[in-house]
C-alpha cells in the first residue's frame, strides 16, 4: 500500500504539470505589428515626435542596407521570458527578412521592468552579443532606470542604426515650409515645422506647409488656399494647412498624387483629433505641431512600402482635401513636442538578468517526474515478482548433503528394504 500511495502521488504531480497554463508549453501570444512596423508602441510610452524620428531613419536604413531595426514596447510579456517573447516576435514579424536575417529587435517590457535586444543570424558577426550588451548599458539603462522610456528608446535606436552603418543625423535642407503671416507661431514652433518637413520629405516625398493669415484678402478660405498652394510651389505629394485666425477657420489641401490614400475622411480625423481642440482654445502652436506630427506619421508609415522621390515639380493641380470645420471636438490629448527631448545623465552599472525560462523549468520537472515514476514502477514490479515466486529454502553451501545413487560405489540413501537378489 505504501508504494501504491507513492505511485499515485507521482502520477498526480505529473498530471498537474501537464495541466499548467498553455503558455508554459506553447509560444507566447504576440500582437500584430503596427503600420509603422519600425516602432510599435503598445505600452504608450513613446511620444509621436520621437516615434517619427525613429521611423524615418529606420526606413532609410532598410532602403540603403536591407537591415531593419524594430522597437517594440509592451506592458508585459504575459509571463513569458523576455528571450522567448522576443524570439517569437522576431520570427512572427520576419524582422530583417526570413532569409537574410538582417534584423534587430529592441523589446521593452514596462511592467516587467526589463528589456531585451535580439539580432538576426545575418548580423551576429557584425553586431555581437558583447557589443549589444555595451550598447544597452550606455544608451538605454540610465534612462530606463529613471522610467524615461522615450529618451532611452530613441538613444538606443539611434545607436543601433549607426552600428549597422545607417544615418542618424544629417544636414537638413533650407526650404521654408512655414508662413506665419498672423504672427501666432513662436520661433521654436516654426523651426520644428521647417526642420521636420525638410527631414521627412527626403524619405517620404511629402512636405507639410503651414500658413497663418488674419484676412484672406476678400477671397474665400478655399480660394485663398488654392492660390497659396500654387504660389508656394507645393508638389503633387505635399499638404498645405491654412489657418485663418480672424475668421476662426482653417482649410487643408493635398496634392493629387496622395489624394487617393490621404482621403478627406482621414484628413478630417487628423484635424478633429489634433488641430481642432487646440485651435478652439486658441493654442495655435500646439495645434499645428500636433497636426504636423500626425501628417508626418501617416507618410512615414507608408514610406517603406512606396518610397517617393523627393523634390517634385512645382505648380501642379491640386484637389480639396477637407472642408472647414469650427465645431469643437472632444478634448483628446495631443502630443506636443518639447523644445529639447534629450536627457542628460551618466550610465549606471546595472546588469539586467533575463527572466526565468518557465518552459525549461517545466520540462525539467516533467523529466524528473517520469524518471521517478519509472524507478518506482521498476522497484514495485521487482518486489511483486519476488513475492509471487515459489518458496525455496536454501542452506549454506557447507551444510548441504549430496547423495549419489546406489550402484555407483557409494551408499544408498535408503535403509532397510529388500534387494532384488535377496
Amino acid at each position: 500500500m505504501k508504494h501504491k500511495g507513492i505511485l499515485l502521488l507521482l502520477i498526480m504531480v505529473l498530471l498537474s504539470v501537464m495541466q499548467l497554463p498553455e503558455r508554459s508549453w506553447a509560444k507566447p501570444a504576440v500582437p500584430e505589428h503596427t503600420n509603422a512596423f519600425y516602432v510599435n508602441d503598445f505600452a504608450g510610452v513613446i511620444d509621436l515626435k520621437a516615434e517619427n524620428y525613429m521611423i524615418n531613419y529606420g526606413v532609410k536604413l532598410h532602403q540603403e542596407t536591407g537591415a531593419q531595426v524594430v522597437l517594440v514596447t509592451v506592458d508585459s510579456t504575459g509571463g513569458a521570458s523576455m528571450e522567448e517573447y522576443a524570439r517569437t516576435l522576431f520570427d512572427a514579424w520576419e524582422i530583417g527578412s526570413s532569409d537574410k536575417e538582417k534584423g534587430v529587435l529592441l523589446l521593452l517590457s514596462i511592467k516587467d521592468d526589463n528589456y531585451w535586444v535580439l539580432q538576426g543570424d545575418g548580423l551576429k558577426n557584425s553586431l555581437t552579443d558583447s557589443m549589444l550588451s555595451q550598447l544597452l548599458n550606455e544608451s538605454l539603462e540610465p534612462d530606463f532606470a529613471r522610467k524615461e522610456y522615450a529618451a532611452g528608446a530613441r538613444k538606443t535606436y539611434g545607436a543601433l542604426i549607426k552600428s549597422l552603418g545607417g544615418v542618424w543625423t544629417e544636414p537638413l535642407g533650407m526650404h521654408n515650409f512655414v508662413a506665419d503671416n498672423a504672427g501666432v507661431l513662436p520661433q521654436v514652433t516654426r523651426l520644428y515645422l521647417n526642420q521636420s518637413s525638410n527631414r521627412y520629405k527626403t524619405t517620404t516625398g511629402s512636405g507639410i506647409y503651414f500658413v497663418t493669415v488674419n484676412n484672406p484678402g476678400g477671397k474665400t478660405l478655399q480660394e485663398y488656399t488654392y492660390a497659396k498652394y500654387a504660389s508656394l510651389g507645393a508638389g503633387t505629394r505635399d499638404v498645405l494647412v491654412v489657418l485663418d485666425i480672424e475668421g476662426d477657420n482653417y482649410h487643408v489641401l493635398q496634392g493629387r498624387d496622395v489624394d487617393t490614400t490621404l482621403t478627406n475622411e482621414l484628413i478630417g480625423d487628423i484635424l478633429n483629433k489634433s488641430l481642432e481642440p487646440q485651435f478652439a482654445a486658441k493654442k495655435y502652436a500646439a495645434g499645428v505641431t500636433a497636426a504636423a506630427n500626425d501628417f508626418y506619421h501617416y507618410f512615414l508609415t507608408r514610406a517603406d512600402r512606396s518610397p517617393a522621390a523627393a523634390g517634385e515639380a512645382a505648380g501642379v493641380s491640386v484637389k480639396v482635401a477637407a472642408t472647414e470645420t469650427t465645431e469643437a471636438a472632444a478634448d483628446i490629448p495631443v502630443e506636443v513636442p518639447a523644445k529639447n527631448d534629450t536627457v542628460s545623465g551618466e550610465g549606471i552599472d546595472r546588469v539586467k538578468e533575463p527572466a526565468p525560462k518557465s518552459k525549461g523549468l517545466m520540462s525539467t520537472v516533467l523529466l524528473l517526474s517520469i524518471v521517478a515514476l519509472i524507478a518506482v514502477a521498476a522497484s514495485y514490479r521487482y518486489r511483486q515478482s519476488a513475492r509471487s515466486a515459489p518458496y525455496r529454502r536454501t542452506e549454506p553451501e557447507h551444510s548441504r548433503r549430496r547423495f549419489r545413487g546406489a550402484g555407483q560405489g557409494g551408499r544408498s540413501n535408503r535403509t532397510g528394504g529388500k534387494s532384488r537378489h535377496g
